[in-house]
């Protein structure tokens, strides 16, 4: 069998496979936090093939277009694990290459396992588990919904030879069907007030004591470069959970010529759900909504270890610059992502905020005051006073 998403092929292993996996189950930082000794040589890998990477429900994970494994990911059945005690049970297990950590490879790969167990294969519950200081497999399995069920210290891990702690997570069939049950709709007038408060609710305390978003979105909305064809709320049991728009603007090209590209947000998702996967579904579904609408180009601000997984890169590679930012100053905070493969080809020149995202911040504190009370404060990271 053969599983496919966006980015990723997964499929069966294959002898030939072995060299692909020796060059990164060799390396250290791989296989011993999940359990497992760095692979000695290729024929080591091949044995591993054949006899731990064969089982039934286990896929080599391949980036798109090539077949070349890069990682492996597993449900293993009943009887082929501790965790499951019924056939309707089993147990997710995975690890990746270290040069492809951070791209939201094994979290995009795993959803659709999730999807494979419960739809395919008839599961009720999957389980996972990770050993004490494995953060980055902690948060694979937050993001893709499972829920912390207990911890177990002295597990012996055979082929480390030691013990370990290890915390167990659990998703259940029911409870993968409510996180999937969303959907993605146009904003209506009487949703403005709610987004404005979600907006709020996510912002508040995060780059500022207080925050200003939630005003920018009600002023955006009157600008005649909102798109409001681009206005987009995620919606899950009769709530608004997420919300994301696109404004036009222009890049100043060097040549003299505007060039028309978007910008995009304010973008959020409520607190409760953060870093759920439910942000990455709402952004590719809204930028897939814009290519539609034949926009060639999408530029703001944003943290590229987040927006990267969807195909933003920096601007500065494709030649764009950032108003008034001095020459030589940090841009690593502004992004580009091309809608139309080669619309930014030659293009170089400088990028204008539109002016609707300058709000005042008197008028900004006299629209709070619409909402209910919140204590401002002054946290480490913010980029303002």
């Amino acid at each position: 069998m053969i599983l496919e998403t966006e980015r990723l092929i997964l499929r069966r292993w294959s002898e030939s496979d072995a060299g692909d996996l020796y060059e990164y189950a060799k390396d250290p930082d791989v296989g011993p936090i999940a359990g497992w000794q760095p692979h000695k040589d290729a024929e080591e890998s091949l044995d591993v093939i054949k006899n731990v990477l064969s089982g039934k429900e286990c896929y080599a994970v391949c980036l798109k277009p090539e077949l070349r494994p890069i990682g492996a990911i597993e449900l293993m059945l009943n009887g082929h694990t501790a965790l499951a005690s019924k056939d309707d049970e089993c147990e997710l297990g995975y690890w990746l290459g270290k040069p492809f950590w951070g791209r939201g490879i094994i979290p995009e790969a795993a959803r659709e396992m999730l999807r494979h167990a419960f739809e395919d294969l008839g599961m009720s519950k999957v389980w996972c588990g990770y050993f004490e200081g494995n953060a980055n497999s902690k948060r694979v399995q937050e993001k893709i919904g499972l829920r912390y069920q207990r911890t177990e210290t002295d597990v012996y891990v055979p082929l480390m030879r030691e013990k370990r702690t290890e915390h167990f997570t659990r998703i259940t069939k029911e409870e993968w069907i409510k996180m999937n049950n969303f959907m993605i709709r146009a904003e209506r007038k009487e949703d403005e007030r709610e987004v404005e408060n979600l907006i709020r609710e996510s912002f508040w305390n995060v780059y500022r004591p207080g925050c200003s978003e939630h005003y920018v979105m009600h002023v955006l909305r009157g600008d005649p470069a909102f798109v409001r064809e681009l206005d987009f709320v995620m919606e899950q049991d009769g709530r608004l959970i997420g919300q994301n728009v696109f404004v036009k603007t222009v890049i100043n090209g060097d040549d003299g010529k505007d060039v028309p590209v978007l910008t995009m947000g304010p973008i959020c998702i409520t607190p409760e759900l953060k870093r759920k996967g439910y942000g990455k579904k709402l952004l590719d579904y809204s930028l897939s909504e814009a290519a539609k609408m034949g926009f060639g180009a999408v530029l703001f601000e944003g943290n590229i270890a987040f927006y990267g997984k969807s195909g933003f890169d920096y601007a500065s590679k494709f030649g764009v610059r950032y108003h008034d930012l001095p020459e030589g100053a940090d841009s690593s905070f502004f992004l580009c992502k091309e809608l139309i493969p080669g619309y930014l080809d030659g293009v170089t020149g400088i990028y204008q905020t539109p002016k609707g995202y300058y709000v005042n911040d008197a008028e900004t504190e006299k629209f709070d005051l619409n909402f209910p009370p919140k204590q401002k404060l002054k946290l480490p990271g913010q980029l303002f006073e």
